[in-house]
């Protein structure tokens, strides 16, 4: 049992790790990562010396993003310690200009708030902006990359346009060739600016970018306060919510945010500790599958700081999950383009298998675990290393049975496809689907035709891919770079569903690339193929002159 409030209480779990080596969870944060959450957190001695391994290690020339964020907190450590260097004067001069630029850049978010609250769309501030509407002092502690604005789902797209119409442009998307489908993807937030990216307002439509759950913005939404950043009203999180969105966001491969939202979740314990309703916090990461998250994040403050997590807390969250957790964390620790192809499928699975249960693992759920797992291994057999044709029909089948409510009358890239792009949309997975809305039409079948580009980087001759459209047999094809582009794929297409009617195209790419490992470019993107249009019966229904929805 955890009692809330007992903030004071030293977690045994947490103080032993070291000591006994039989923690259940291994080193979140490694090298310069911990080095400098230790500097610019850690206590007495161990921050000093955190402090001057990170200095030893590299110049102050070479900062990054993760040194001039918490430049503050690090000035803060040596002004404790009374250490004076070559390179004090130059942290110092930074230090003076975070909270002006922390507070210029707000009047972007209130022209943001205020254009969205008159098209009566509600907003809420989430991540450092709501850390410093809960406390202003911390806008001269931390540089925050930009300020963060959640809306429900269903709204995502008009409070864009809302935003646009408002002066405000998106950065590195192209938001007017949004459909439906990119609202329901991995894309989770849009930046957004009316003074250049220096300034940026994040417009989420999830608050985390991998909790694909509207119950969790409702809820966010239902137990939202009212605060005041500088002057300008906001809403903001509960704190239990805060510290949760906090806790559940990072990845253990992510170093860099696990860094972010460590100091976030220490700043939180640190001033609110004592008013922080633990079962809540605990009712909701377990309740919407980030128990193993928040237990990672968590067991980072709690080495370092001790005091700020309630006993046994890290080690209750592990147990609330299913079997497996061991496996899962071993996976993600592996940065996610260094994954091997069955790496990928067990994070897959695991991911999987923990969203079947919605709260704590009890003994009664061991009965459940077999149908459990035979979900999990279906909803992840888009990662299987193995049978691929057999897994293309399996993609085609479950896509063809999904529903979206939110469709639209847009060709749906949700599977597999990356963001909207003048000419079209690249895939970047092994495996992608085209759903294709085909209205009232009764008949069984119709001709499909997609004119795609493959990508052939220098010394590649050929292209090789799979297409399959619930007729016939898998389409095994071959794009060289001596053939007319863009390369048509003709498919006699099924039509599915008893409601809206619609075709499905599922494809699996097995040459695919990415820029960044040629050398090229910092595109990180597996790209295979690059859709230009698609036609059913000959009527084109997406082309890049109609790729806005």
């Amino acid at each position: 049992m955890i009692v809330p409030g007992e903030v004071q209480r030293a977690s045994y779990l947490n103080r032993s790790v070291e000591m006994t080596g039989t923690a259940r969870l291994p080193t979140v944060l490694r090298g310069r990562f911990l080095t400098l959450f230790r500097a610019a957190l850690g206590q007495g001695q161990t921050a000093v010396d955190a402090y001057r391994d990170w200095r030893a290690s590299e110049p102050l020339d070479a900062a990054d993003e993760i040194v001039y964020r918490t430049m503050p907190l690090l000035v803060a450590t040596i002004d404790r310690a009374g250490i004076v260097d070559a390179d004090t004067r130059r942290m110092r001069g930074v230090v003076k200009h975070v909270w002006l630029s922390n507070a210029t850049r707000v009047r972007d978010l209130v022209e943001a708030n205020r254009a969205l609250a008159s098209a009566g769309i509600a907003a809420l501030l989430i991540k450092g902006g709501a850390l410093f509407a809960r406390d202003e002092s911390y806008m001269a502690k931390r540089m925050t990359g930009d300020y963060d604005l959640l809306v429900r789902r269903a709204e995502a797209p008009r409070a864009i346009d809302v935003l646009r119409q408002a002066s405000f442009r998106s950065h590195g998307m192209k938001v007017e060739l949004f459909s439906e489908s990119d609202y329901d993807r991995d894309i989770h937030a849009v930046a957004m600016s009316r003074a250049g990216f220096g300034r940026a307002i994040d417009l989420h439509w999830r608050a985390i970018f991998w909790l694909d759950d509207a119950g969790f913005t409702e809820e966010l939404f239902r137990t939202a306060e009212r605060a005041k950043l500088l002057t300008h009203e906001v809403l903001i999180p509960g704190l239990a919510e805060q510290l949760a969105i906090a806790a559940m966001r990072p990845e253990p491969a992510d170093q860099k945010e696990m860094v972010f939202r460590a100091l976030e979740v220490v700043h939180l314990l640190e001033n609110y500790g004592d008013k922080v309703d633990w079962e809540r916090f605990r009712s909701i990461v377990t309740g919407y599958n980030g128990g193993l998250f928040a237990a990672q994040l968590l067991d980072v403050v709690a080495r370092e700081m001790p005091a700020l997590v309630p006993d046994g807390l890290v080690e209750q969250l592990l147990r609330d999950g299913p079997p497996g957790t061991s496996i899962e964390l071993a996976m993600r620790a592996v940065p996610c383009a260094q994954r091997t192809p069955w790496q990928h499928f067990w994070v897959a699975f695991f991911g999987s298998l923990r969203a079947q249960f919605k709260g704590p693992f009890r003994v009664l759920d061991w009965l459940r675990l077999p149908g459990a797992a035979i979900a999990a291994l279906d909803a992840s057999a888009v990662h299987f290393p193995l049978r691929h044709d057999a897994i293309l029909k399996r993609v085609w089948q479950q896509a063809a049975a999904a529903t979206h409510p939110l469709r639209g009358q847009d060709v749906w890239f949700g599977q597999g496809f990356s963001i909207p792009e003048d000419e079209g949309r690249w895939t970047d997975h092994q495996f992608a689907v085209v759903e294709v809305p085909v209205g009232g039409q009764m008949q069984a079948s119709a001709a499909v035709e997609l004119a795609v580009i493959p990508f052939l980087p220098p010394g590649t001759e050929s292209f090789r891919f799979a297409a399959y459209a619930g007729a016939g047999d898998i389409l095994q094809l071959i794009a060289g770079r001596n053939d007319p582009m863009p390369f048509k794929i003709a498919l006699n297409a099924k039509i599915v569903g008893s409601g809206t009617r619609k075709i499905v195209v599922a494809l699996r790419m097995l040459d695919t690339g990415r820029p960044m490992d040629l050398g090229h470019s910092i595109d990180h993107r597996l790209l295979g193929l690059f859709v230009k249009s698609v036609s059913v019966n000959g009527v084109p229904v997406f082309t890049p002159a109609v790729a806005a929805p």
